[in-house]
């Protein structure tokens, strides 16, 4: 038994030193903070309701560290857990907050996961064992509810199967992808490359560097000499929000300030779209 936690316990940390400098960092050190707790205390004392609110914590936490997720959807999340937790503290309201979060996970990673495919027909490889993750999270978190007995039958094999899941995003890194043209549609980059006014060429090699849709919008308003200001101004978004995205931006060309990521970028040779 202590072998399989101290196992899973080492594989977390897997995901958390691949991912260093990347957008799912705070997202994986969250994780490799909560899971291994959550884990622990569910061997030692079951699965009553402290647990599981610990646990419901925990996922709200990770929820609020997803990048590319709107500053509303966020808080809206909030809302809805705090006022929920308000109206009937039960294990069934325990319950439906922890799948309720789980279930915003899952849909956010299974929406990236689809959205890769349709613009760059390509399959992100680390968000596939994370969607897994959260759809047998939410199945596990039912049978728990339904039967406290599963949790003893199901605890080992459990941890076999996430500590897999964390060797796969390990392995897999943020980067890795694999051509999957089903559900593609070469149209919608064809639509995005001209309103940003890039060549898909360098479109293509901004995507490759993990570059999200916004950053490129960014990345491309930096290089027609617009502030922070005017860039929040032009998309109706917080100041902090396009310098979060800038801190994004400068890590993945590795620059140490943004004077030199604003130099680089103003001074850069791109390749003129067609006309």
């Amino acid at each position: 038994m202590r072998t399989f936690v101290a196992i899973y316990l080492l594989t977390s940390l897997g995901p958390l030193i691949r991912f260093y400098k990347n957008e799912y960092f705070y997202y994986f050190l969250i994780a490799a903070i909560i899971d291994p707790m959550v884990v622990l205390s569910a061997k030692l004392i079951g699965i009553p309701s402290s647990v599981m609110q610990f646990y419901i914590i925990g996922n709200l936490l990770l929820a609020l560290t997803l990048p590319k997720v709107a500053l509303k959807y966020k808080v809206g999340l909030i809302l809805f857990i705090a006022f929920y937790s308000l109206i009937d503290r039960s294990e069934v309201t325990t319950l439906v907050s922890a799948i309720f979060i789980m279930l915003f996970l899952l849909i956010n990673f299974a929406y990236r996961l689809i959205q890769n495919v349709r613009i760059e027909g390509k399959l992100v490889l680390f968000l596939i064992p994370l969607s897994v993750l959260y759809f047998f999270a939410i199945i596990l978190a039912y049978l728990y509810y339904a039967n406290i007995y599963i949790v003893t039958l199901t605890f080992i094999p459990k941890l076999v199967f996430y500590s897999c899941l964390n060797i796969l995003i390990a392995v897999f890194g943020p980067n890795k992808k694999i051509n999957f043209t089903f559900g593609y549609d070469p149209t919608i980059k064809a639509k995005i490359v001209s309103e940003l006014q890039i060549h898909v060429d360098e479109y293509d090699q901004l995507l490759d560097k993990g570059f999200s849709h916004r950053e490129i919008q960014i990345y491309q308003l930096i290089r027609q000499g617009y502030s922070n200001k005017n860039i929040a101004e032009k998309f109706s978004i917080e100041k902090r929000t396009v310098e979060s995205h800038l801190k994004n931006i400068k890590t993945k060309l590795g620059f140490e300030s943004m004077t030199e990521l604003r130099d680089f970028v103003k001074k850069s040779e791109h390749i003129e779209p067609a006309t």
